[in-house]
């Protein structure tokens, strides 16, 4: 028998209404569905963390996701909906630059961030540490700093378009007569008529450019602020400017005309800025111990800094002398050692107990002949300082030559004499902070990445192209049994999206090598040009995926010990000072917020209380943070 199409339709929704109201094969695929999140859960890559958490964690926990959707609402305003949001409405998760003032000023998140115990920060370029302001401030005392500029600078343009620089000077051997404000000033002109006294650079400029300082006032304040310390210095208009030229702003970075190659021009003409400020004697002195206060400021309790060590010296405070690489790796230690001392003397050692360690760094770009004297380089001050040196890195941007793999005979030869003379020097190469993914060339099989893993890389800095190569995943991949430890990425996030790598962290691909099973740490590799610190990058990852939690936060920050080059005592060590503090810091999570959630709700109207900045509660709050820091 033959069914018009109409009588077939009209069987057809019967047959639906039917199964709807029966609920066929739902308890089938609800099985199904709980199977797949028990095995997601089990599969997680902070599942271990989460197992092993406290109630006071799961607590802390819950606290903190209940914040998260409360700031998405409120602070953000991100309510699905037809309306236009008001204009200054931002995304959460969206341009840092663009949220850091609201982060900083509104977040109870980021005010949690602040207190995390961070465990360490294994990718942070040396220079890096401190704030630019605390660089000149440092400057201002010393009688042979100079400063020069590519042009003179007669007008705002000028001010727009100079490139400077600074450095110590034997002031016998410089004209006191430079003025790089005068028409005639040449700045590719030999040493002597181009650098001109940092002290007297501020007077003229401050005359000259007078109107910059009413302008600046309007302005909204320039951040200089030392990680997430609400601690400021006061710039005179000449310092402001050199500010501007030393970090990388807002305009700048998300210009919709910027690109990959004019952001990475703008951040080596700011790293070139500042370079002059700290490769001096007088300043490599005091930079240690500060750097040092300032990781403890922001719960590092331990770091492994990469100087370029290219160049050979630094100048003497006259400018007279030289102090080689050799000389320069005696003062850390005795820097180290010194800071130490008056830690244990507070009894505070446990703050940052194992002081710092060297990445010996040297361009990608140098040629192979360079590279084998950079290398030896490297092997003697590793026998000099074995304590001090704890790797070798190549870096500069991988979309420019050369690829790692450029200089793998010297580098093999190089990790055979560290085997045959018992020296522990991994390779901590950059890798994958791309997103060409050809070495500088314009061959795919010329990736970073390859060679890394060929040369027996511990541990690769950024990683952000690994998920193009399923076969190299695995070689990242932290086995199951746990019977070898993987590669670790060092994830620097921020860096990542101000040097236009992503628009934002919900961009970036952290979830998706976390979930594939890559260790990973958090870290800040520039954090004085991109105005971030270690609370920002863990504040970051978490309004950037709804699955990271305090657990996530957690093992991110004890793969960061694990993944280091201490000892295996001293990893044991950290871990344990770690574990002890975690715990402290969820304990203080649940008394200061305890009051605002309830069974994963927050309390609307409290939340508003605590929120309200100057208010009685927000006083208290602050102040209830600011005892568990004493």
């Amino acid at each position: 028998m033959k069914y018009s199409a109409a009588s077939h339709a009209q069987n057809a929704k019967k047959s639906f209404d039917i199964s709807l109201d029966r609920k066929d094969g739902i308890k089938v695929i609800e099985k199904c569905r709980k199977k797949l999140l028990r095995a997601e859960e089990r599969a997680r890559w902070d599942h271990e963390a989460f197992e092993c958490a406290s109630e006071t964690e799961k607590e802390a926990d819950s606290i903190m996701r209940a914040l998260r959707v409360y700031e998405n609402e409120e602070i953000f305003c991100n309510l699905p909906g037809e309306t236009l949001p008001p204009k200054d409405s931002r995304d959460m998760g969206g341009k840092f630059l663009a949220n850091k003032g609201l982060i900083e000023k509104l977040s109870k998140l980021f005010r949690i961030a602040m207190e995390l115990p961070k465990g360490a920060v294994l990718h942070l370029h040396f220079n890096a540490v401190i704030s630019p302001a605390r660089l000149l401030e440092q400057a201002r005392g010393m009688e042979n700093m100079y400063i020069k500029s590519t042009i003179p600078l007669l007008c705002e343009d000028d001010l727009e378009a100079a490139e400077i620089v600074f450095g110590v000077q034997d002031a016998t051997k410089i004209r006191r007569d430079v003025n790089i404000f005068a028409k005639t000033y040449d700045g590719t002109k030999n040493e002597e008529h181009v650098w001109m006294k940092l002290s007297k650079f501020r007077r003229e400029f401050k005359k000259l450019f007078a109107a910059r300082d009413q302008q600046s006032q309007q302005d909204e304040e320039v951040d200089i602020r030392l990680c997430a310390v609400p601690e400021e210095w006061e710039l005179d208009i000449a310092e402001s400017w050199i500010m501007e030229k030393m970090t990388l702003n807002e305009r700048e970075v998300y210009d919709p005309a910027q690109t990959v190659n004019g952001v990475w021009a703008r951040f080596n003409q700011a790293t070139r800025c500042f370079k002059g400020l700290l490769n001096n004697e007088s300043a490599y002195r005091w930079y240690i111990g500060k750097a040092i206060d300032s990781l403890i400021q922001d719960k590092v309790m331990y770091a492994e800094l990469r100087p370029m060590l290219l160049d050979k010296w630094i100048p003497t405070n006259d400018g007279k002398g030289r102090l080689n690489n050799t000389q320069q790796m005696q003062i850390i230690v005795e820097s180290v050692a010194a800071k130490k001392v008056a830690l244990r003397e507070r009894n505070a050692l446990d703050k940052f107990p194992f002081g710092l360690k060297i990445i010996y760094c040297t361009p990608r770009s140098i040629s192979k002949k360079r590279m084998r004297e950079e290398l030896k380089d490297c092997l003697d001050l590793k026998c000099r300082f074995p304590d001090l040196i704890c790797g070798f890195d190549l870096v500069g941007a991988e979309d420019r030559p050369n690829h790692i793999g450029y200089y793998r005979d010297e580098l093999v030869a190089f990790r055979k004499v560290c085997e045959q003379h018992g020296l522990d020097i991994p390779f901590l190469f950059h890798a994958g902070e791309t997103l060409l993914d050809t070495g500088g060339s314009k061959c795919p099989s010329n990736s970073n990445l390859f060679d890394a893993v060929a040369l027996g890389a511990k541990r690769v800095g950024h990683g952000y192209s690994l998920l193009k190569h399923s076969q190299l995943v695995k070689k990242f991949k932290l086995p199951k049994a746990r019977d070898g430890p993987g590669i670790c990425i060092e994830l620097c996030p921020i860096s990542n999206e101000l040097l236009h790598l992503c628009r934002n962290i919900r961009e970036h691909p952290y979830t998706s090598l976390l979930a594939a099973g890559v260790p990973c740490t958090l870290n800040t590799d520039n954090q004085n040009l991109f105005s971030n610190s270690m609370s920002h990058e863990f504040y970051q990852v978490l309004v950037g995926d709804p699955l990271m939690s305090i657990h996530g936060w957690k093992q991110l920050s004890r793969w960061s010990l694990e993944y280091s080059c201490l000892s295996p005592e001293d990893k044991n060590s950290g871990l344990k000072i770690h574990s002890k503090s975690w715990e402290e810091f969820c304990r203080r999570v649940v008394e200061i917020y305890g009051g605002l959630v309830k069974d994963g709700h927050i309390n609307r109207a409290e939340a508003r209380n605590r929120y309200a900045i100057g208010s009685k509660a927000w006083i208290d709050e602050d102040n209830q943070w600011n005892r568990s820091r004493d």
